[in-house]
C-alpha cells in the first residue's frame, strides 16, 4: 500500500465509531477553527464535508469545547433552507466521549473552489469581473446575509475564503468521471449555473434578548471598523461591511484584499486611509472606545477616498451607492443587507428571496 494511502487509512481509523457511516476521502483544508474533510456518507449515499473541531487544541487548532461546538451548530441549523448558506446535516459533539475529545460537524459538500481561489484564477487569466458579474454575486450573498440575519445569526467572519462556489461539478459525485477533479483544481470549470454559498461559521454568534455579544478578538482585513477598535457594540452590519470588502475585491481585480495588513493596526490604517474617519467619529459609540484605540486613527484621514479608488469608469453611480453604503465606517449609517438589496443597482432584478432562487437567478461562471 502506498504511504499516502496508508496514512489516510490510519486517519480514517482514528474517527470515532459513531461516525462509521462516513468514508473519508481527502482533507480539503484547515484553519484555526478546524480542519475540513471530504467524505462519502454510506447511508445517505452522497458526498459530504466534515469539519473536525479540536477539543484539546492539537494540530494548531484552537480549543473547541462543547459550548463552542453547540454555538456553531446552532447557528448553522438556524440557517437551514437558505440557498446561499452551506447546509448543516448533523453534529457529533465530543464524538469520542472522552475528556477534551474532538467534535465533528457534517455539512453538505459544495465543492473545493472558494471565492478567493476563483478571484485569483481570474487574475491569472486576465479576466476581470464585469460590473454585471459583481452585481449577480453580491445579490446572492446579500440575499443569504439578509435571511441569516433574519434568523438572528451574525457570521462575524465574512471573507472570500468563506464563500464557496457550488457549480454542481463531477467532484460532488461518489465516482466522478476520470479527470474531473483534476480539471476542477486547475480551474477549467465550465459549469454555467453557480450558487455562491457562505460557510465558515466558526466565529458565528446567535443574537437573543438580553444576550451580550463577546468582543471579537480574531480580526481580519474584512473586520468592520468597530471590531478593529475593539468595541462590543456591534450588530449584523459587521457582516455587511465584510460583504462590502468582498465587493471591492471583486471590482479591483487584484485577487487580494483591499485592506490587507500584518496586524489589526495596519489594517485599521488602510481602512481609514480609504473610507476616512469622519463616519466613525460621528458614531454614537465612538466616545466609549478606549483612548489607546482612538489614538491609532490616522490624523489626516478625515475624508473618504473610496470614489477615487473606484471611479465612474470602473463602477456606476448606482453600484457605488451600494459599495459606499456597505463600506460606511459609521455602523449606524451602514447599509443592512435588506437595505442594500433595495437600492436601484438591484432594481431591475428586485424580487423576494423565495422567488429569486425559485427562478434560479444564479451567477454565471464563465469558462476560465
Amino acid at each position: 500500500m502506498a504511504p499516502s494511502a496508508r496514512r489516510l487509512r490510519q486517519k480514517e481509523a482514528a474517527w470515532p465509531r459513531s461516525m462509521a457511516r462516513y468514508e473519508q476521502r481527502e482533507k480539503l483544508g484547515a484553519g484555526i477553527n478546524g480542519e475540513v474533510f471530504k467524505a462519502w456518507d454510506t447511508q445517505d449515499k452522497l458526498i459530504v464535508a466534515i469539519k473536525r473541531l479540536s477539543g484539546s487544541g492539537n494540530d494548531g487548532l484552537i480549543i473547541s469545547g462543547i459550548p463552542e461546538v453547540a454555538r456553531e451548530s446552532m447557528c448553522l441549523s438556524a440557517c437551514r433552507g437558505i440557498p446561499s448558506i452551506v447546509q448543516h446535516r448533523r453534529t457529533y459533539a465530543d464524538a469520542y466521549q472522552s475528556e477534551n475529545g474532538d467534535s465533528f460537524i457534517v455539512m453538505d459538500y459544495v465543492g473545493r473552489l472558494n471565492l478567493r481561489g476563483y478571484m485569483q484564477r481570474r487574475v491569472t487569466r486576465r479576466r476581470r469581473f464585469s460590473e454585471a458579474e459583481v452585481r449577480r454575486i453580491m445579490k446572492q450573498l446579500l440575499e443569504g446575509a439578509k435571511a441569516m440575519h433574519g434568523q438572528g445569526v451574525l457570521h462575524l467572519d465574512i471573507k472570500p475564503e468563506n464563500v464557496l462556489l457550488d457549480d454542481g461539478t463531477e467532484d460532488r459525485k461518489e465516482r466522478p468521471k476520470k479527470g474531473a477533479i483534476e480539471a476542477d483544481v486547475r480551474g477549467e470549470v465550465k459549469g454555467d449555473r453557480v450558487v455562491y454559498k457562505i460557510g465558515g461559521f466558526g466565529m458565528s454568534q446567535k443574537k437573543g434578548p438580553g444576550k451580550s455579544l463577546p468582543e471579537v478578538t480574531i480580526l481580519t482585513p474584512y473586520s468592520a471598523p468597530e471590531l478593529l477598535l475593539h468595541s462590543r457594540e456591534y450588530d449584523d452590519r459587521v457582516d455587511t461591511w465584510g460583504l462590502g470588502c468582498i465587493m471591492a475585491d471583486l471590482l479591483s481585480g487584484t485577487g487580494a484584499s483591499m485592506f490587507d495588513g500584518e496586524s489589526d493596526i495596519e489594517i485599521m490604517a488602510k481602512v481609514f486611509g480609504i473610507v476616512g474617519t469622519e463616519g466613525i467619529k460621528d458614531w454614537s459609540g465612538y466616545s466609549g472606545l478606549a483612548a489607546d484605540r482612538k489614538s491609532k486613527l490616522p490624523g489626516d484621514g478625515g475624508i473618504s477616498r473610496l470614489r477615487h479608488k473606484f471611479p465612474s469608469r470602473k463602477l456606476s453611480s448606482a453600484g457605488f451607492e451600494v459599495l459606499s453604503g456597505l463600506l460606511e465606517s459609521n455602523p449606524e449609517k451602514r447599509l443592512t443587507a435588506a437595505e442594500a438589496l433595495q437600492k436601484p443597482w438591484f432594481g431591475k432584478q428586485r424580487r423576494g428571496f423565495g422567488s429569486f432562487f425559485k427562478s434560479c437567478m444564479v451567477g454565471v461562471l464563465p469558462e476560465i
